[in-house]
């Protein structure tokens, strides 16, 4: 459907050939919508008949820019002003003057062009009339106001006004018809060429036509200022009456026209919106088993449909094209919270990410609460985009609600979880959730496909490296030196009391032991603290960690025995008992082992166990503590045992064992 007649027909022709000639974009992009927004706030307060309200200003803007340009907005809005200020003379004078603007803004898209003239139309009449609306409450500002020969009383230019209101009104209409179709995906879903061809024509025709309205209102600005000398005379008052009029039924022709326009048009942009829309739910919906050549496509068809720089790094806007042959980790979540955080340390902070060969970027998609962004949940991302170093969608509220739904119901994201969807640098969607094995593995889980967790669960064990690796700084020194480690658990302080005491003495024995204590408890009291102070306690985050890591283990188990049902597992049924331990029943847990092993023993024996070591004293020196506790859960000899060592043995063997119960021996020096 065309707006245009058939009598102007041939002529609108010609000016749309004009304006292609003129149209020379160089990949310079502003953010016409918010600029819009600025200029419907100004243009609706100076136009106001009620000038005791104020203006409301928690939501200006500031941070508008034009990406991928040398040229600042406000040079922009001063450079096409130097020519809108300029007087016209008549009908003729405008047309040329318009087809002179669109050759100042060429390098801009169609949007832009339009919302840059709006905005030299607000900068001009919002320092005009601005004074008049203030100069009741603010000497200055009614001085300012004679300066300019703006009239303070506004019944005497009111029909002008409403027509001039009626006419902006109409522009900001037909531009936000025209941003709305500007930002359309086109390159993810390829229409019918007549429909989207006759659909251009009219974009070029409506900013054609909101440029030259926009030229109007200027033209208009003499004759406002003339009704402050209009008292003079009653000769001038009668002329400059019928300007008046005359000034308010053009500005109302071009209204209605332009009313008219948007009409139609807006009927067009949602039918190609409505086409577009379908076509990428359908291709959408293929997207996990298509072929794909690379990422781009993938990453193009979930991101690039507002513009063509959708990310940014810090204050960085990228392209797509910047992602090519990486493993992208798409995560999914909310504003940040914890678990986020350790992801990052996870794969940014881990000691063993020095692999240069492991090429992968995580790409943070921030999902509202609800369908409208809050000004808080604004904030907060642009805070975290700015502050952490991954990738993230550069204006996520832009995001196609239709993608959203998708993430929703095609690939099941819960409101209060995060997920981490792994593409491969061929576009395949190898992992549907990484968050566990990341949480898990960090870094060693590259490239973070189903396939490699399997292998790193074939890989590991029930061990002191799947519980701290990544977690504790000192583990991987503690490993290379041999030393056994103890991690305990408990919300009975007088228990860990006496566990850290016992401790204590097994390693004055001589004992290479290293202490971990990890506390459930929230209320922190003096002996908590002072084993934070000694290095024993974990901090509150790299606690937290923890236990999320054993949350991970859990859920990674359980979706493996899915698969494999018909299997036992030592891993899932010790961490089991750790998350399900009854704190209320029992005293405390502990782990202890070395890097490759680990053996869990109830609180109570584990103590038990300790008491017996220290009673053996120095017999048991040269044994290991994972060694001495179990060797402690046995019965000694009932009858007495002796064990003849040489003399040169016994100087190189540090502890003798008795065969049968395997406990500790006294030794005595025979002589012979």
């Amino acid at each position: 459907m065309n707006f245009r007649s058939d009598i102007s027909a041939l002529n609108e022709d010609i000016i749309v050939e004009q304006l292609l000639r003129s149209h020379d974009p160089d990949g310079r992009w502003l953010d016409s919508e918010m600029l819009l927004q600025e200029v419907e706030t100004i243009l609706s307060f100076v136009l106001q008949d009620d000038v005791s309200m104020p203006l409301m200003t928690e939501n200006c803007i500031t941070n508008i820019v034009v990406s991928e340009s040398k040229e600042t907005l406000p040079y922009a809005i001063t450079r096409i002003s130097v020519q809108m200020l300029c007087p016209c003379t008549g009908e003729s004078d405008i047309r040329t003057r318009t087809l002179v603007l669109f050759d100042l803004l060429k390098e801009y898209r169609w949007d832009a062009k339009a919302v840059l003239v709006l905005g030299v139309l607000a900068a001009t009449y919002g320092g005009l009339l601005l004074p008049g609306h203030l100069a009741f409450c603010d000497p200055v500002a009614a001085s300012i106001a004679t300066l300019n020969q703006f009239p303070i009383e506004r019944t005497k230019f009111r029909p002008w006004l409403e027509s001039l209101s009626l006419l902006i009104k109409a522009m900001v209409d037909v531009t936000k018809c025209i941003i709305k179709f500007e930002r359309l995906p086109f390159k993810q879903a390829k229409l019918d060429n007549n429909i989207v061809g006759e659909t251009l024509s009219n974009i070029y025709l409506a900013t054609y036509r909101v440029v030259k309205s926009a030229l109007a209102c200027m033209k208009q600005i003499p004759y406002f200022k003339q009704t402050q000398r209009a008292t003079e005379s009653r000769k001038a008052a009668w002329e400059l009456s019928t300007k008046s009029r005359r000034a308010a039924g053009e500005l109302s022709s071009l209204g209605y026209q332009l009313l008219h326009i948007n009409t139609r048009l807006n009927k067009q942009v949602e039918d190609c919106s409505t086409q577009i829309e379908e076509k990428i739910n359908q291709r959408l919906r293929n997207i996990n088993s298509g072929t794909h050549q690379d990422n781009q496509d993938v990453l193009h068809l979930l991101f690039s449909l507002q513009d063509d720089l959708p990310l940014q790094q810090y204050s960085r806007q990228i392209p797509i094209t910047e992602l090519q042959e990486k493993v992208i980790m798409l995560l999914l979540s909310k504003p940040p919270v914890e678990p986020l955080f350790f992801l990052l340390q996870q794969l940014y902070d881990h000691p063993s990410n020095t692999n240069t060969e492991q090429n992968y970027e995580i790409l943070w998609v921030p999902i509202p609460s609800s369908q409208k962004w809050t000004d808080e949940e604004k904030e907060i991302f642009d805070f975290y985009s700015n502050s952490l170093p991954w990738i993230s969608v550069r204006q996520p509220w832009l995001l196609s609600s239709t993608i959203l739904n998708f993430f929703k119901q095609e690939w099941h994201y819960g409101d209060d979880e995060a997920m981490v969807v792994v593409i491969d640098p061929n576009g395949r969607f190898v992992n549907m959730n990484a968050m566990d094995m990341v949480l898990i593995w960090g870094v060693k889980a590259y490239p973070f496909s189903v396939s490699r967790e399997n292998e790193l669960w074939e890989e590991h064990g029930w061990s002191m490296q799947l519980l701290l690796d990544g977690i504790h700084p000192s583990f991987e020194t503690w490993v290379k030196e041999g030393r056994e480690i103890c991690i305990f658990g408990s919300e009975n302080l007088d228990w860990v009391d006496e566990f850290v005491s016992l401790a204590r003495k097994i390693q004055n024995l001589g004992f290479q032991l290293e202490l971990i204590y990890l506390s459930n408890q929230r209320r922190r009291d003096e002996r908590a603290k002072a084993m934070e102070e000694s290095s024993i306690l974990f901090s509150p985050t790299l606690q937290q960690l923890f236990w999320l890591r054993l949350e991970s283990i859990e859920r990674s188990k359980l979706k493996r025995i899915g698969i494999e049902s018909s299997k036992s597992d030592r891993v899932l049924e010790e961490v089991t008992k750790l998350l399900d331990f009854d704190y209320g029943k029992h005293k405390g847990w502990g782990v202890i082992g070395k890097g490759s092993t680990a053996e869990t023993v109830d609180g109570e024996r584990m103590t038990e166990r300790m008491r017996k070591i220290v009673r053996w004293g120095e017999y048991a020196r040269g044994l290991g503590f994972t060694e001495a506790i179990e060797i402690a859960a046995e019965k000694p000899c009932e009858l007495s045992q002796t064990v003849v060592v040489p003399f040169e043995e016994a100087l190189t063997r540090r502890v003798v064992t008795c065969e049968k119960c395997k406990w500790p021996m006294k030794r005595f020096v025979a002589y012979q």
